[in-house]
């Protein structure tokens, strides 16, 4: 009667055959292996460890081979239950398994984006577009914090209120008077609002 087994050598399993376990294997590869008989319909891989299979021979789920230390957790990979899936690119970026974009970091966990002096000092950048950038990003937030004193509500209220009135004198000077600060407008300590 035929019989389906496996031969296995040192825990692995070398090879799944159908006949009679019984047979000599003399003069083939699998002379000394252990004979372990298995059901007929058993999708068994060999090469792969015995101890990848339950009892009635169903090969564990990746995730309890992994919790069983039978198989390393794969880079790139995330546990999601008793699945796997493949990291999302931040991800990736995240665990340090691919580089972040140009003017991104990670930072606490996250992808955030570098400050302008990131990355000039990590050369993502020249010195002289650092200092045209700093510039212009200085100039346009001059300009922003400027504008919030000049709505037409600002003025109005400014025209009936005194007290209003010189409050937002004194933020306008303050803000004009950074343009005359040592390093304008590569360096800027902006007053408080």
């Amino acid at each position: 009667m035929a019989e389906s087994f496996i031969t296995v050598l040192n825990g692995v399993i070398t090879g799944k055959h159908h006949g009679d376990i019984g047979a000599d294997l003399y003069e083939t590869p699998y002379y000394g292996h252990e004979k372990i008989e298995v059901p007929f319909e058993a999708a068994i891989v060999p090469l792969e460890p015995v101890a990848f299979y339950t009892p009635d021979w169903q090969r564990k789920p990746e995730c309890c081979l992994i919790d069983e230390g039978l198989l390393p957790m794969p880079s790139g990979y995330v546990r999601e239950g008793d699945t796997l899936r493949p990291m999302t690119q931040d991800e990736r970026v995240i665990a340090g398994l691919d580089s972040p974009r140009q003017g991104y970091k990670v930072e606490d966990g996250k992808i955030a984006p570098m400050t302008l002096r990131e990355q000039a000092d990590a050369g993502q950048i020249t010195q002289e577009n650092f200092e045209e950038l700093t510039e212009v990003e200085n100039n346009a937030e001059l300009q922003r914090r400027l504008s919030e004193l000049q709505t037409p509500e600002t003025l109005a209220q400014a025209e009936i209120d005194e007290k209003y009135a010189a409050e937002r004198k004194r933020k306008l000077a303050a803000l004009l008077a950074v343009k005359k600060q040592q390093g304008w407008p590569l360096e800027v300590k902006w007053p408080e609002k």
